[in-house]
């Protein structure tokens, strides 16, 4: 790795984003401000506004390393510890799936939902990971509750930094199970929402580089099909929602009308597919 010493912060823009290029990372420019700015404790969009400034001998290995790393395909959020969403920062590690921009229609979808319930509404988030949904639904709709599950502690531990940070600690509440095997037939929500591991084993080693060395493996695929957790997902719904209470899953492409029928044969009615930007299926709603 080329060193970055002695350099102001115009240089060692210059050279990060000719280092990043060379490896044949995309975006190389947006990626070296968010790493820059990470180094010297700056935003992005202002760590060049003193372009002249000579980085210190700490802020030039710092920096350096970064860059390094990032040549060897760790995802920038991995690097700096957050991801944004939803246009808010949350924290996000290697023990959970990194949020992506797909799961941003999944939000909506369920706030879209949300927005036609009375009084109060009850939200369980199965599979929460770094808890990005149940924050965002907790921030954008307040009258809401949540509880939040996850087979992992360690992910529980991230979600719980991350309803702290954003000052919603009181509003969810999280459960350590598998799908939503803790709770009885006496408990009832209003919207269940999920974004599970879909995708097919077979395709897992086709994936980017950044993809199966960042996220785990088990947050990604959930057996040979990768429509294992779906029918599961149909049949907690039965069972934990309440009469006219919403499912919303992300799901994989082309994985729509599988879904869809899953959850039809689950007794679930009003069921419907939602693209992403992209003209995929990506977000399939039943309702109890």
């Amino acid at each position: 790795m080329e060193t970055m010493k002695d350099l102001d912060r115009a240089e060692a823009f210059r050279k990060g984003v000719l280092i990043l290029k060379g490896a044949g990372i995309p975006n190389p420019a947006l990626d070296v401000s968010v790493l820059l700015g990470h180094t010297t404790g700056d935003a992005p969009d202002t760590v060049l506004l003193e372009r002249n400034r000579v980085l210190t001998i700490g802020e030039s290995a710092r920096f350096a390393a970064l860059i390094e790393r990032r040549c060897e395909r760790e995802t920038v959020s991995r690097l700096v510890g957050t991801k944004e969403f939803f246009s808010r920062a949350f924290r996000t590690s290697p023990d959970v799936l990194d949020p992506r921009p797909e799961t941003e229609i999944l939000v909506e979808r369920a706030l879209d939902s949300l927005g036609r319930m009375t009084g109060c509404p009850r939200v369980l988030d199965v599979g929460t990971g770094s808890g990005i949904i149940a924050v965002t639904l907790s921030l954008v709709d307040p009258r809401i509750s949540a509880v939040a599950t996850d087979i992992s502690s360690v992910a529980l531990k991230l979600a719980h930094a991350n309803t702290r940070d954003h000052g919603v600690s009181n509003r969810v509440r999280f459960v350590r199970t598998d799908l939503a095997g803790c709770f009885s037939e006496t408990v009832r929500f209003d919207l269940l929402v999920s974004n599970p591991p879909y995708i097919p084993r077979g395709e897992y080693p086709a994936l980017p580089d950044e993809v199966r060395l960042g996220d785990p493996m088990s947050a990604l695929v959930p057996g040979p099909e990768g429509t294992e957790f779906f029918e599961p997902l149909a049949m907690a719904a039965g069972k934990l929602l309440r009469p006219g209470g919403v499912l919303l899953v992300e799901t994989g492409a082309g994985q729509g009308a599988f879904v869809e029928k899953t959850f039809r044969k689950s007794g679930l009615t009003d069921v419907t597919t939602f693209p992403d930007l992209a003209g995929i299926g990506r977000v399939v709603r039943g309702q109890k």
